[in-house]
């Protein structure tokens, strides 16, 4: 089976053009003529490009193949027919990215018709914040379809853009002001790092074409025809990987991620579940060639993966912000891709971003509704027991926490199991930090569940709090159903009974494997037979929930206590282990005063040798403007003087 070119092209086409369609009518007749429908644009453009990236994904299935479908040339070269061309690249990896951004996408929108509603009236900027999410989506799905490196970046780019307009929706608040500008200029350093790797491809290789890239660095070979020396291979990959890091929210670059919360939930989910916090994820998958060339290069992915992971999860424990919480779980989680990717399961990280997906944004959606159910309030020590006022709410929550803590059978059992088994494989110390991380990430988990659902009712004074409305509620149904059944989207029966089921070459993991070949090729081979792991995982995160229910159900005394007993640690977690006053006092600090000196020398030094060149002629104009008082008389005796010093000059020479 091929796929169909003109199919593709007018699919690719309308991914694109259909939520930017929609951003471009709500920013028009928004205001003026749809006002509280100007969800609807928005939302018909999503649901098209939804049913277009099925269509696309419809054109993968059954084919090995790659296809590259070009637009149009955009830009010369300078080379004899050289053009950066608008084109995409359309193979499994692409089909599976495109479904789950667009569909978690939609779903989101919907769900922000109600919640952007205050008692039935659209908030300020209702509007702005429709036009917002189309062209966030417009900005992902041109990076997802990018078939060089160019459109990748604009794509890139335009999507940090759409995030600092939406983490700073509320920008009349200070707090959300400020954390949509540490979010964007936390990017602008990994961005860097990524422009510049992007700049030394074309440097090496004279095109940014991928499958051009992509077939010299496979020939080990540069455009001059000269060998691709391994340092060159790893440093563009390190630059690339800067972009990754900041992206996508791993150490050191993680900091933006929690303070995007100021944004509106849905932009929460938006952000953490489907679409920009993994594009660092699908890029190092996407340019698997270039990252395989170097073991250095893939080790410091998997151990910067597996650290993210363990640190994030660390801090979880003790946040008593939802959203916090599942900000800090969400950086952990990514760390799990990375760690996949750097141990060669490229497969596996790319299949927990797709059951992520779902889980992350049914909680992050879950927790706006109670948000929206408290007035605004997020804190858990202000609210609980809320089982009972928000029972659909509570079922959802906790199906998408059980898919999280990796609770046996759920989606993301399947996911970080895989990731877990191969990074037990390559390393003991990373598949053991992956452990941990899971019985870490099970309790925080729960303990967000207990605390905000179980227990003695309570709401903040004032709020009369209520279920959410069926705009929002059937979101988080569907994305429950995800959260239940996307992880056997990889899972194939085998021989063996119940424990069967777990073995490497799944379906998705086949459907991926002709777009994740690089990864395959450098991988050792892990077999089946990995059921004490897979036991093991499950027994852990049944261990964590328990532990949770211990803690904040049973003696619910015992987390103060613990508290006491290890301040240092405690402390050290709660306040996130210190390292936004590390960044104050070592960078901000620094790039501040460093600020004033050069405003000073700008506004004294230099503005005084400007102001000692002008002085003569300045003088001179006070000397003279004595002259021109405007009399008459004055100019006619000055004159008059003038020309008899002329002629006694003329006489006496």
């Amino acid at each position: 089976m091929t796929m169909d070119i003109a199919t593709l092209k007018t699919c690719g086409i309308l991914i694109l053009l259909l939520p930017l369609a929609g951003t471009l009518i709500v920013g028009a007749l928004g205001r003026p003529v749809l006002r509280g429908r100007s969800h609807w644009p928005v939302i018909l453009g999503v649901a098209g490009a939804v049913l277009c990236s099925f269509i696309v994904f419809g054109q993968a299935l059954g084919t090995s193949k790659q296809a590259v479908v070009d637009v149009y040339d955009w830009i010369a070269t300078g080379d004899a027919g050289g053009w950066f061309r608008i084109n995409f690249l359309i193979d499994p990896l692409t089909c599976i990215m495109l479904v789950t951004v667009t569909s978690v996408s939609l779903l989101v929108i919907i769900y922000s018709r109600d919640y952007m509603r205050d008692h039935g009236h659209p908030e300020r900027g209702y509007e702005r914040f429709f036009a917002y999410l189309g062209l966030f989506v417009f900005s992902m799905c041109a990076l997802v379809l990018a078939g060089n490196f160019l459109l990748l970046y604009l794509g890139w780019e335009a999507v940090g853009l759409c995030s600092y307009l939406l983490i700073g929706f509320y920008y009349g608040r200070p707090s959300a002001a400020a954390a949509a500008k540490k979010a964007f200029l936390v990017n602008r350093i990994g961005d860097f790092g990524f422009g510049l790797g992007i700049l030394l491809i074309y440097l090496t290789f004279n095109t940014l074409d991928y499958q051009a890239v992509f077939k010299m660095v496979e020939h080990g070979r540069t455009a001059s025809g000269a060998a691709l020396t391994e340092g060159r291979s790893a440093a563009i990959a390190l630059l690339l990987f800067c972009g990754a890091v900041g992206k996508s929210a791993q150490l050191p670059l993680h900091v933006w991620l929690p303070d995007a919360m100021e944004g509106p939930s849905p932009v929460s989910a938006l952000i953490h579940a489907a679409t920009m916090v993994t594009a660092g994820v699908y890029m190092v998958a996407r340019c698997g060639v270039i990252f395989t060339q170097s073991a250095t290069v893939m080790a410091v992915v998997a151990a910067v993966g597996a650290l993210t992971a363990l640190y994030a999860a660390l801090i979880a424990l003790t946040q008593h912000d939802m959203k916090r919480v599942l900000a800090y779980s969400t950086i952990s989680q990514l760390g799990y891709m990375f760690l996949g990717l750097g141990v060669y399961a490229a497969g596996s990280a790319i299949f927990h971003l797709f059951t992520h997906a779902f889980f992350k944004a049914l909680l992050f959606l879950g927790a706006g509704s109670v948000m929206h159910a408290m007035g605004g309030v997020i804190d858990m020590r202000q609210f609980g027991g809320l089982r009972r006022i928000l029972p659909w709410t509570y079922r959802t929550f906790v199906i998408g926490s059980l898919a999280l803590a990796g609770f046996p059978l759920l989606s993301g059992f399947w996911s970080k199991d895989e990731i877990i088994h191969h990074a037990m494989a390559q390393s003991p110390l990373l598949g053991g930090m992956g452990l941990l991380t899971a019985v870490l990430t099970a309790f925080y988990t729960f303990r967000m569940v207990y605390r905000a659902f179980h227990g003695a009712e309570r709401v903040p004074q004032g709020v009369h709090a209520h279920e959410s409305g069926k705009w929002m509620l059937v979101p988080l149904c569907i994305l429950a159903v995800g959260a239940l059944g996307a992880g056997y989207a990889n899972v194939t029966p085998h021989a063996g009974g119940f424990l069967g089921f777990l073995e490497p070459g799944g379906a998705l993991g086949g459907f991926l494997a002709p777009a994740l070949k690089p990864f395959a090729a450098h991988a050792e081979h892990v077999g089946g037979g990995g059921h004490v792991l897979m036991v093991l995982s499950g027994l852990l995160a049944i261990a964590g929930i328990a532990g949770a229910w211990w803690f904040h159900v049973k003696r619910r005394d015992w987390p103060a206590r613990v508290a006491e007993a290890a301040p240092t640690a405690y402390n050290l977690s709660y306040n996130k282990f210190y390292m936004d006053e590390i960044y104050d006092v070592g960078v901000v600090r620094p790039l501040k005063s460093g600020g004033k000196l050069a405003f000073g020398i700008d506004d004294y030094f230099i503005d005084g040798l400007i102001w000692l060149v002008t002085i003569v002629p300045r003088l001179l104009g006070f000397a003279l403007r004595g002259l021109q008082g405007g009399s008459l008389q004055g100019y006619a005796a000055t004159m008059g003087a003038g020309l008899l010093i002329i002629l006694l000059l003329v006489l006496l020479l």
